[in-house]
């Protein structure tokens, strides 16, 4: 029966397997998938939403008659784009799976074949990279001995941590970050009792990370002006100035100062070695003449070893005090070598007005013999500050408009047409582009050398339109002009105009950048004097009330007294006695 089973039934059907089989087995891959029309299967999407340097795209494809390749480009592609050849290959994992990691924001295309030939895409759009660091800005002010440091950070979504750390901690991925950085997250400043350098770190959700440092001091900013009153008209040998100075520097250190601000440009020349102007008279006895040593070098050298600051104070603008006479300069003085040479062009780069020679403010080669000449002071000497005085336009009076630099504004006007400012605006700006390239050369050389400007403290004056041009608003309120503003506020608190409180008051309102440091120019030369304010003479207490008004604001940052020689001047004995208790507690 078995017999007669496999020779007329088994064997029949065993043999139409083989053949069926065998057909199977000859077709080629493309007959195998001919009757395949289908386009295969693809997804992609990101396998997080939350903000990060790098995403990973998960792709996910599939097909009936297999994948033949899967390909991907950055950008909205269409199929064309990948069956040209286009696209960058992508591999497969035993799962059917395909990954990417990328590192930028947009539309990611992917394309896969099967092996049919059929293709597909899908499109995954990635907005949650986050490449960019977090913006930290850091200042302080320095209120009851204590600076507090004012932290601002900022990200497009989120500060996640920030931290300080007294030291200079630049790495932000050091383990003390973490075991003795102070969390401060969420709050915008911080108490640092002890002075000297702090680093703050701050994270955005993403990790990026950014560290800055910043050195807290932590008592007032207390300085001396040192005029060039304070120089002798007829020169020193090296010996004597050395001399002169450590005497000096030795008082001012024995009057609790930390600071020093000394004239060494007050016309137009030097008090150091220039390549840009001649010697001063206060150095050699003779404009131009070399005394054959560095006063700034030594000055700089002095300072340092007693702790106090120097700040180099130059005056921008002023050539001469009594007289248009431009004869009288030294021979290599910049102003006599444009009046004198064959070049007409550049006569106008010095302007004679009130009896007294002035370099041109609107005049693009004096803005850059000043800045020149800061650059050089800057690179050459270790000093700690650039120091501007009040001297800017002199007051103009009605005839404002048309007398001055207003040829220089006429050729402006028609260059600008219908967008040319007023001339008022336009000297404003003129002041404020030499101001904004003066403190960019400053921080190009050194981010530790600051530049601070002391204008006269009445207000109302600087912003009338005849005079000055003074645009202290914008200096107190946007960035990349100042690091201090030092107002001269040489009035009592019995001045009818500007008595020294509500005039402090209203200086300090004007700051909107609390990285612009408030100093209080004090007028210790007024103590004893008999002025149209009784209290000077009549009331020893004024200098004294004065820093302790400015103190009990809690928005003041340290004082610059004027001058030197005044500490020491029997009309202001009592004055300066009275003072000095309230300088010299700590």
């Amino acid at each position: 029966m078995l017999e007669q089973f496999n020779k007329y039934i088994g064997y029949p059907i065993f043999c139409a397997i083989l053949l069926v089989l065998g057909a199977y087995l000859n077709m080629t891959p493309a007959s195998a998938a001919a009757a395949d029309t289908q386009p295969p299967s693809i997804s992609a999407g990101p396998l997080s939403r939350l903000p990060l340097t790098m995403v990973p795209i998960m792709i996910e494809t599939s097909d009936d008659s297999g994948v033949a390749e899967v390909r991907w480009a950055f950008g909205g592609m269409d199929r064309e784009y990948f069956e040209n050849g286009g696209g960058e290959p992508l591999k497969r994992n035993i799962y059917g799976k395909s990954s990417l990691n990328v590192h930028e924001n947009g539309s990611y295309t992917f394309y896969v074949k099967d092996n049919a030939g059929n293709g597909s895409i899908a499109v995954c759009n990635i907005t949650n990279i986050d490449n960019q660091t977090p913006g930290l800005e850091l200042s302080s002010r320095t209120v009851d001995e204590i600076a507090v440091v004012s932290v601002i950070a900022s990200d497009d979504r989120e500060v996640a941590d920030l931290r300080y750390l007294k030291g200079d901690y630049s790495d932000p991925d050091l383990d003390i970050w973490y075991s003795e950085g102070i969390d401060m997250t969420g709050e915008d400043s911080f108490e640092a009792e002890i002075g000297g350098v702090y680093s703050v770190r701050a994270v955005d959700r993403a990790g990026n990370s950014i560290v800055k440092q910043i050195t807290a001091e932590a008592e007032e900013f207390r300085a001396v002006w040192i005029s060039y009153l304070e120089f002798d008209k007829n020169g020193y040998t090296e010996a004597e100035f050395r001399n002169y100075i450590d005497e000096m520097f030795d008082n001012i250190v024995d009057l609790n100062m930390n600071a020093v601000v000394v004239q060494v440009r007050p016309f137009g020349d030097a008090m150091y070695d220039s390549a840009y102007f001649p010697w001063s008279v206060y150095a050699s006895g003779q404009q131009g003449r070399d005394p054959g040593f560095d006063p700034l070098a030594y000055m700089t050298e002095a300072a340092h070893e007693r702790g106090l600051e120097i700040h180099a104070w130059l005056n921008p603008y002023r050539i001469t005090n009594n007289t248009t006479d431009y004869i009288t300069l030294s021979e290599d003085n910049p102003a006599r070598v444009w009046m004198e040479d064959d070049d007409v062009s550049n006569d106008r780069n010095v302007l004679a007005y009130d009896g007294k020679l002035y370099y041109n403010p609107a005049r693009k080669e004096v803005q850059e013999l000043i800045i020149n000449g800061i650059r050089e002071i800057v690179e050459k000497y270790d000093v700690d500050g650039i120091h501007f005085d009040d001297y800017f336009y002199p007051s103009l009076g009605s005839r404002y408009a048309t007398i001055f630099d207003s040829e220089e504004y006429e050729l402006y006007r028609a260059e600008a047409g219908e967008e040319a400012m007023d001339i008022v605006n336009w000297r404003r700006e003129n002041i404020n582009t030499l101001v904004r390239n003066v403190y960019s050369a400053i921080k190009d050389i050194s981010s530790e050398v600051v530049f601070g400007i002391s204008p006269g403290g009445f207000l109302d004056y600087l912003m009338e339109d005849t005079r000055y041009y003074v645009d202290f608003e914008t200096w107190m309120s946007e960035p990349g002009y100042i690091d201090y503003i030092c107002p001269q506020i040489y009035w009592s608190f019995s001045h009818s105009r500007y008595p020294f409180d509500e005039t402090l008051d209203r200086w300090l309102s004007y700051r909107e950048n609390s990285a612009v440091k408030v100093y209080v120019g004090i007028a210790t030369y007024k103590a004893g004097m008999r002025t149209e304010e009784a209290d000077w003479y009549e009331d020893d207490d004024v200098l004294r009330n004065q820093v302790l008004y400015a103190r009990e604001t809690g928005e003041v940052d340290g004082f610059i007294f004027f001058r030197y020689a005044f500490f020491y001047n029997s009309a202001t004995e009592d004055g300066v006695e009275r003072l000095l208790e309230v300088l010299q507690e700590d």
